[in-house]
């Protein structure tokens, strides 16, 4: 019992004199790791179109059911394309728990998650994304 306590405490000692780390958040930003999942963003192709075929594989995949995706016929439809969008796609960060599972369903890699950690809000409807967000925040 001894033993244990007493290697514990030379950790504790070993740690005590070493300097402290410390961010200096708003001014300093920490970096995360290249497979860090955070904020949701929805890809375009070259020609400014959207990569999301509203196959619905996102939505039913997510364990905490987050996302909420409606489709529509697209109306700049070419026999190469798949000949549907989303009309309404919409995140929501309070149920989301940042898995990836949703990421990794999109057969064409329409949504991405990436490196952005700063997804605290003043208001809990804000948390709500939607599609014409997801696009924007590049």
């Amino acid at each position: 019992m001894i033993g244990p306590l007493i290697k514990g405490l030379r950790i504790t000692f070993g740690h005590l004199f070493k300097p402290a780390i410390t961010v200096k958040y708003p001014y300093e930003k920490r970096e995360v790791a290249k497979r860090w999942r955070g904020r949701h963003l929805l890809r375009v192709d070259e020609q400014g179109r959207e990569l999301c075929c509203y196959c619905g594989l996102c939505e039913a995949v997510c364990p905490a059911n987050a996302i909420r995706i409606y489709g529509m016929e697209d109306p700049t439809f070419t026999r190469s394309d798949v000949g549907k969008i989303a009309e309404i796609y919409e995140i929501d960060y309070r149920r989301c728990i940042f898995c990836g599972f949703c990421a990794e369903a999109c057969p064409r890699g329409a949504i991405v998650l990436t490196t952005d950690y700063e997804l605290a809000e003043p208001e809990r409807e804000k948390l709500l994304q939607t599609k014409e967000v997801l696009l924007e925040k590049r």
